[in-house]
């Protein structure tokens, strides 16, 4: 195929998972022959995708036995995010990243940089929107959301429908997050976030932006605002977040709260997002450069993601496989 320095090349055709798919002839085989804990390719990725990363690295190491216990000496305890494993991986600091889609400042930054990287699916997931569940609506429209997003035409939750007269509280993630690129693509489309949003609403994690709706009712008042009888205007939340992000963490993480909207009418659950029904169904990749050799760790690695090894692992890592 022939180079060209324009960033980013997608690999999204079926005959790169055919290709992959069929050299799986012995796996175990060949983990034992091509990757050990000495060779094994520097990886990261987003916070959301560190299950799929921690599954990798006890698939190629052994653990320390003490005292009958399993300890994983090394294993990655946390991510460096989305974009900046993106940022490592086009520099030549990281070998294999597994992330969601790529922002705007990615593919401008794989541009200047002349880097032409392959993306490969290997799982799905969902960008999902979220509210306090005592809020009395359910479903919410791409057009509703870019109104409340970009211009603020609709800024009080009685414009979709619901009886409480409450503004709508629009939070926002970093633009270094692999969840504000999926609003890019879903939502934003060239466009940006309000002004106003973008410099009061910021939440710098996923936890925070999904305990911010866990907890917070009526928590701040608007002092500029008053409603027909004279109140000031309570606020209530609308955030998003990663649907399997959100599924993976909600036991642990004590979520009872948090309620799913409904996108255009098409809720968002494990068979819509991988059946691409549901509109904002996405994947997780596996993003290499392109300049990797044929016999190099990371495709090594890739290979075995592909598999049906590979499969079973993000599966059980809780994350809905590509069939």
């Amino acid at each position: 195929m022939k180079k060209i320095c324009i960033g980013l090349f997608l690999s999204f055709a079926i005959f790169a998972l055919i290709l992959f798919q069929s050299c799986n002839h012995d796996v175990s085989q060949t983990k034992k022959m091509d990757i050990d804990p000495q060779n094994y390719p520097r990886i990261d990725g987003s916070t959301s995708s560190l299950p799929i990363v921690q599954g990798a690295y006890k698939a190629f190491h052994e653990p320390e036995i003490i005292n009958g216990e399993e300890i994983w000496n090394d294993l990655p305890q946390s991510a460096s995010k989305t974009i900046e494993s993106y940022k490592m991986l086009i520099d030549g600091e990281l070998d294999l990243i597994i992330v969601p889609d790529p922002s705007e400042e990615v593919w401008e930054l794989a541009k200047e940089k002349c880097v032409e990287l392959e993306y490969i699916p290997i799982c799905v997931e969902g960008l999902v929107f979220i509210t306090h569940k005592s809020m009395p609506i359910d479903n919410i429209t791409t057009e509703q959301l870019k109104s409340i997003y970009i211009d603020m035409q609709i800024n009080n939750w009685s414009q979709l429908g619901s009886d409480k007269d409450l503004i709508i509280d629009a939070l926002i993630r970093n633009e270094d997050s692999g969840s504000h690129a999926l609003m890019e693509k879903f939502i934003l489309e060239g466009e940006k976030i309000n002004e106003t949003i973008d410099e009061n609403n910021k939440m710098l994690t996923m936890v925070a932006m999904i305990e911010e709706v866990e907890t917070y009712l009526n928590g701040h008042i608007d002092a500029d605002r008053v409603n027909k009888t004279g109140n000031r205007f309570p606020r209530f939340p609308l955030g998003y977040t990663l649907y399997y992000f959100l599924q993976n963490n909600e036991e642990i993480q004590k979520w009872e709260n948090i309620k799913t909207l409904s996108i255009d009418g098409i809720e968002p659950n494990n068979q819509t997002i991988t059946t691409k029904e549901y509109p904002y169904s996405t994947y997780y990749y596996v993003v290499i450069r392109s300049t990797a050799p044929a016999n190099s760790t990371e495709r090594t690695l890739l290979q075995w993601l592909l598999s049906d090894e590979g499969k079973k692992m993000i599966d059980e890592a809780g994350f809905g496989s590509i069939n």
